[in-house]
């Protein structure tokens, strides 16, 4: 018998191809890609992955570039999930004008944890499609206290 995540991964990755397709997408290698490692703080999906990324529409279709062109800790983190076939959710925060990650696989934010960013060791406080990365920095998503 087939999961519901899998069968969910695969609606989203046809889907994530039509709109490539329909709408001529540029791969991340094509626009300012950057290589960068993405480590992941949480129970069920400790680790590090080197991951190239790029400025792209993520989630709702929204594009993700920092304003300037740029790759991004939510870049970075759509495309580690699309590679290797984890689970992401978020939500759109309008006070922030960002996306807010509630839910890395089956770690998920809650009253009392928050899905925080780090870059180089920083917090990042402009947001995750706000802050623009570069090739060589680290992203670090840890699931922390509130």
């Amino acid at each position: 018998m087939t999961s519901p995540f899998l069968l969910r991964k695969s609606a989203l990755g046809a889907a994530a191809l039509a709109f490539a397709l329909t709408f001529g997408a540029a791969s991340p290698a094509a626009a300012q890609s950057a290589q960068v490692t993405l480590e992941f703080q949480g129970s069920d999906f400790p680790g590090t992955v080197p991951i190239t990324t790029g400025p792209r529409p993520v989630f709702d279709g929204t594009l993700c570039d920092a304003g300037s062109d740029s790759s991004t800790p939510i870049t970075a983190l759509v495309d580690a999930s699309d590679k290797f076939e984890f689970n992401v959710q978020s939500h759109y925060d309008e006070a922030l004008k960002d996306f807010v990650v509630t839910a890395i696989d089956v770690d998920e934010a809650d009253s009392t944890h928050q899905w925080n960013i780090y870059v180089n060791g920083a917090l990042a406080t402009n947001g995750g499609c706000h802050t623009a990365v570069t090739s060589g920095d680290k992203i670090k998503f840890a699931l922390e206290s509130v």
